[in-house]
This record gives structure tokens, C-alpha cells and sequence, in this order.
């Protein structure tokens, strides 16, 4: 499934063209300031940001059904909140990341002895054709360069039939929140450091559409729709 170890994505000189070099590398250092200023288990158990955040993970869940015994891969995992609520439903994990404490943190976790996990990047994933059931890609595509040629490998990683999950923030009504969001406890002083891109929804769909059929695309919760949502079905 993983043809090697771990894609060696800190030496950037091993990256083709020096424009996808130097943005891998403010990604990557966009990961690596997230982990540690504002680690996605934190914002998981906070008060406000968390019931937000869950809500997100069980419209995913709800979305895939039944899991046992699904190939799921996690593309941008963090310290693996998200993979380790799949791996409960059942699901046969494969999860990674670029930031390598995160990862060390993941490995720590009680259930993640069962989770394939490795360092890797999305736009260059060391996995064979044609291997997942699911792919899920939940709040990563704003901090992803080159959105295209990741979402581009979750096809080709993916089965025939299989389904990839989107979700991705809408960055005009997420800012606002921003105040409210830093008097819980949440550090959203880095939020110009991590947050690198702000994807239109229509943008991200027309490269999904070039490689799958869309099903659904919605924007969550509906009183006020901070998160995009969509499912995509790969038909070839």
C-alpha cells in the first residue's frame, strides 16, 4: 500500500520546480507553527471551537455510513483527533501528515497502534493506485499549496466507486469569529501565519469535477456557514 516509509518532504531540493519548493515549504512551516500554537486537540475539547469542530467529524461520519472493515486515508491528519473517530466506526486507517511532531504525538495515542501512519505530503503521496475506499481531506485545503495536484493524487489513490470527503472553512465568515473564538481560550493570533489560502468553494469544485462526480456540496451549519462541504465519487 505504502511503497516506502516516509517521503523525505523536508528536502525540499528533491521537490521538481523551485515555485512548488518554496510554497511546500511555507506550508510546511505554516503546519509546524499550527501544532504547536494552536494544536487541532485543543480546538477539538474547547467549549466554543470544539462542539463546532465535533459537529464537523459527524457530519463526515454520517456521510460514510457504515465503516467496518472501509480502507479510509486521512490526507493532513495532525495529531489524528478525526482518524481516531473513523478508526472507532471501524474503518481500516491510513493517516499522515507534513508536520513530524505532529505525528509523534499521533503515535502516542491509545489506538493508534492499528492506524497505518507516515510522513508525507499530499501532492505526493508514496501510496499505490487504487487503494482507499474513502479518502477525507477535512480542514487542510487552506493551508495547501497546489490544491490541484493534491486533490488530483486522493483520485488516484482511491478505488473505483470510492468517495472523497472535502470540508475546507469560509474564511469571511470564520474571521469574525476570530474575537469571540480568543476570549475561550483558542490562539487565533497565528491564524495569518497558518491560514494560506482562501479557496473560493466554486474554484475547488471545478477541479473536483474534472476528476470525479460531485454528489453533494453544501455549506455547514446552516444558521451560519463556516464550513464547505463535498462529497465526491470517483467513476474512472
Amino acid at each position: 500500500m505504502v511503497k516506502e516509509k516516509s517521503y523525505k518532504i523536508h528536502h525540499y531540493n528533491k521537490i521538481p520546480g523551485k515555485k512548488l519548493r518554496t510554497d511546500f515549504k511555507d506550508s510546511l512551516h505554516a503546519a509546524e507553527i499550527e501544532f504547536k500554537e494552536e494544536p487541532m486537540d485543543e480546538n477539538y475539547s474547547n467549549i466554543l471551537v470544539g462542539k463546532l469542530s465535533k459537529g464537523r467529524v459527524a457530519r463526515l461520519v454520517k456521510e460514510m455510513g457504515n465503516l467496518k472493515g472501509k480502507k479510509v486515508l486521512d490526507v493532513g491528519c495532525e495529531a489524528g483527533f478525526v482518524s481516531l473517530q473513523f478508526a472507532k466506526e471501524g474503518a481500516e486507517l491510513t493517516s499522515f501528515d507534513i508536520c513530524e511532531p505532529a505525528l509523534h504525538n499521533f503515535r502516542r495515542k491509545e489506538g493508534s497502534s492499528e492506524i497505518g501512519i507516515f510522513l508525507a505530503a499530499a501532492q505526493k503521496m508514496p501510496i499505490d493506485d487504487e487503494v482507499f475506499d474513502f479518502v477525507v481531506c477535512t480542514e487542510v485545503l487552506e493551508h495547501m499549496p497546489h490544491r490541484e495536484m493534491g486533490i488530483k493524487e486522493m483520485h488516484r489513490v482511491m478505488k473505483k466507486g470510492g468517495k472523497l470527503l472535502l470540508t475546507f472553512p469560509n474564511e469571511k465568515l470564520r474571521q469574525p469569529l476570530y474575537p469571540l473564538a480568543k476570549l475561550f481560550g483558542v490562539n487565533t493570533s497565528v491564524e495569518n501565519e497558518v491560514t494560506l489560502f482562501d479557496y473560493k468553494f466554486e474554484d475547488i469544485l471545478k477541479i473536483c469535477e474534472k476528476h470525479f462526480k460531485i454528489e453533494k456540496k453544501y455549506s455547514w451549519p446552516f444558521f451560519y456557514p463556516v464550513t464547505r462541504f463535498a462529497v465526491c465519487k470517483k467513476v474512472k
